[in-house]
């Protein structure tokens, strides 16, 4: 895989660092804003980036990457990634993979049209402690009620406590605590039971209407699942999967934890201990596999939770009454 990468935030300098440990993606061009140039050429430096760009149309018609990793702001994955993909390249989509279901759609389906991959950039269905509770589901019996808490005060909240709104608390450039931090949770519970029969949210609103925190709900048949998330303050993060058999308890937030443990009968077993938890090395190794043999079942197959996410993602902001600056 030839990787061209936009952005220069944190998210970004996580990926170069990860990717140093996949063979198999050589880094070739970095785009940033003209504004963060300086930032864009301290990242090349680090990593021996060749090419920095400011243009994004050049980046690419210019350089010969395969693959266009997207780590920018929010709003604009569907905007960049359409870019893109038009300019034949396959697309590393960072989280959320759009704001609106439609856009999530359009693209997988000029993504199938050219024959390209796409992917979405999530961790958890890589994670080897998801793996372990997925494979050892049955053990658990016949499941009564999920749990996960996804809470983390971001280093924004204070700003925007005093009135300055940034990004992650703009409604308009599609912010907020479910497409940031609980839309984890989402994709943990949907990637274990699937499409739930119904959704909803109860969010705790900021005075510019965006979710500081909230709680989803979601229907299965025989249990509930609740996902907690917060940007607006802090808790032991965890994800529990209970059954009448036995118990999952996953330490840590759903996206980085690190220890997985199953309890029977009074008796505890650790299941699972990541010592990756929380970097992005084995979906970055999931996707330049698929690239390299041709796997484009095993891309279009994961693209159909993406999309399912996305659904359920709409569903739950409206059910909040959150608008975005695409309802306007």
């Amino acid at each position: 895989m030839k990787l061209g990468v936009v952005g220069n935030g944190m998210i970004v300098s996580r990926l170069l660092e990860d990717v140093r440990q996949v063979p198999d993606i050589h880094v070739q061009a970095i785009c940033v804003r003209q504004g963060s140039l300086y930032r864009g050429r301290e990242l090349a430096d680090r990593y021996s980036i060749r090419e920095i760009y400011t243009e994004y149309p050049v980046f690419l018609s210019r350089t010969d990457i395969d693959t266009v990793y997207i780590g920018i702001i929010s709003s604009l994955h569907y905007a960049y990634a359409k870019e893109a993909l038009l300019a034949g390249k396959n697309v590393i989509c960072e989280k959320p993979f759009t704001t609106e279901y439609d856009e999530a759609e359009e693209l997988i389906r000029l993504a199938r049209k050219k024959s390209l991959f796409l992917w979405e950039a999530c961790k958890i269905p890589y994670a080897e402690t998801f793996l372990a509770i997925k494979h050892n589901l049955g053990r658990a019996g016949a499941v009564k009620l999920v749990q996960c808490n996804y809470s983390r005060r971001s280093s924004r909240y204070d700003a925007y406590v005093t009135g300055k709104v940034l990004p992650a608390f703009d409604p308009t450039l599609s912010g907020g605590c479910l497409y940031d931090i609980n839309m984890y949770n989402l994709h943990f519970v949907v990637a274990l039971f699937g499409r739930p029969k119904w959704v909803r949210y109860a969010a705790n609103l900021g005075y510019n209407g965006i979710d500081t925190s909230g709680v989803v709900t979601m229907g299965y048949d025989g249990f509930q699942a609740v996902c907690c998330g917060a940007k607006d303050s802090d808790s032991p993060c965890f994800a529990m999967v209970q059954g009448e058999k036995g118990s999952f308890y996953l330490e840590g937030p759903v996206s980085s934890g690190k220890r997985v443990l199953f309890t029977k009968d009074g008796e505890m077993e650790v299941l699972c201990e990541d010592g990756q938890a929380g970097t992005l090395t084995a979906e970055m190794r999931e996707f330049a596999r698929q690239l390299k043999s041709g796997d484009q079942p095993a891309c279009y197959d994961m693209l159909g939770q993406t999309l399912l996410i996305m659904e359920l993602l709409v569903v739950a902001r409206k059910d909040a009454g959150i608008m975005f600056g695409t309802d306007m």
